[in-house]
């Protein structure tokens, strides 16, 4: 039996995922159209949501833990007074009210209650495990798993349209933040429900929706086009500051070596975390900048740390 070929393409692709698709679904297409099986994303979108996904292909996905933290920026509707099991029109009504409706500035206040720091209850049919499995899994299966409060951030919540019973929004959030538990916790402090109706992700980290593709050109795209769409995992890496190696020093941070920087190279850096590039530009690892010394070395500096080692540069 003849070895699996190599990933052919490795970087960043940032799709506009259509409705009615699972994330996973976009993955699996874009496996197809790209001729391999190294294709993860970064943070899942419903079903139900349009917008954003940031894939990795290649070795890039070996970045996936680094991403997935990226905060996120969505358009959305909510209908208030309609609670479902899924927190959102897919789901099973579970209750309906026919208002009152509340006004503006009492709902401008109750989204402005909920920015910042805070816990939040993810929905009942979402990703999350407990106890070794997916809460959407046991939801289904009648039996859902009593989920625990997370910590997670709202930026920024923006009223951007209110036509009773139906609700716009712009949201910025942290990662681990679920639009449809806003939608949830919105219409209960209002004391009737509430409902997603649409999502769209606008942005995932320093990226913009209006840089993705969409799904349904990707199948007549020719070499050049991937070339062209790809990003080099360096600069999916962008929130993190660069640090470049030459000469022998690639090699030895390549061999998990701890290095003694000059202090030329140094100059002006923060001790913390950095891309490491080769001098080619390429991103060979990830590394931990200090002053002290690590594994029993005399205090010189400052000294790079290796702490992910990637196999070639890319």
């Amino acid at each position: 039996m003849s070895a699996p070929r190599p990933p052919r393409w490795h970087g960043l692709l940032l799709v506009d995922k259509p409705s009615g698709l699972t994330s996973h679904d976009v993955v699996n297409r874009v496996r197809g159209l790209a001729g391999q099986r190294q294709v993860g994303h970064t943070g899942t979108l419903d079903p139900l949501a349009t917008g954003l996904l940031a894939l990795l292909l290649g070795s890039a996905t070996r970045l996936e833990p680094y991403l997935v933290k990226a905060d996120k920026s969505y358009s959305g509707r909510l209908e208030l007074g309609l609670s479902t099991d899924t927190d959102d029109i897919s789901g099973r009504v579970l209750a309906r009210q026919p208002g009152p409706w509340p006004g503006q500035t009492a709902v401008e206040r109750a989204l402005k209650r909920l920015e910042g720091p805070g816990e939040q209850i993810p929905p009942a049919y979402s990703a999350i495990r407990v106890a070794g499995r997916r809460a959407h899994q046991a939801a289904r299966a009648g039996a859902p798993l009593q989920l625990k409060p997370r910590l997670v951030t709202a930026r920024s919540l923006e009223l951007t349209g209110y036509d009773p019973p139906y609700l716009d929004f712009r949201a910025e959030v942290s990662s681990g933040y679920y639009i449809r538990s806003l939608a949830r916790d919105l219409g209960s402090s209002l004391g009737l429900g509430g409902a997603l109706t649409s999502l769209r992700r606008e942005r995932v980290g320093p990226w913009p929706v209006a840089q993705a593709a969409l799904l349904s050109e990707m199948a007549g795209w020719s070499e050049d086009d991937w070339h062209f769409r790809l990003r080099p995992p360096a600069e999916a890496l962008s929130h993190w500051p660069p640090l470049t190696l030459a000469g022998d020093s690639i090699g030895r941070f390549g061999q998990g070596q701890t290095l003694e920087i000059m202090a030329e190279a140094a100059a002006g850096r923060a001790a913390g975390n950095y891309k490491i590039l080769d001098d080619q530009g390429r991103l060979i690892g990830l590394g931990q900048l200090s002053a002290s010394s690590f594994g029993g070395l005399p205090p010189r500096g400052p000294f790079l740390r290796p702490l992910r080692v990637f196999n070639s540069g890319q």
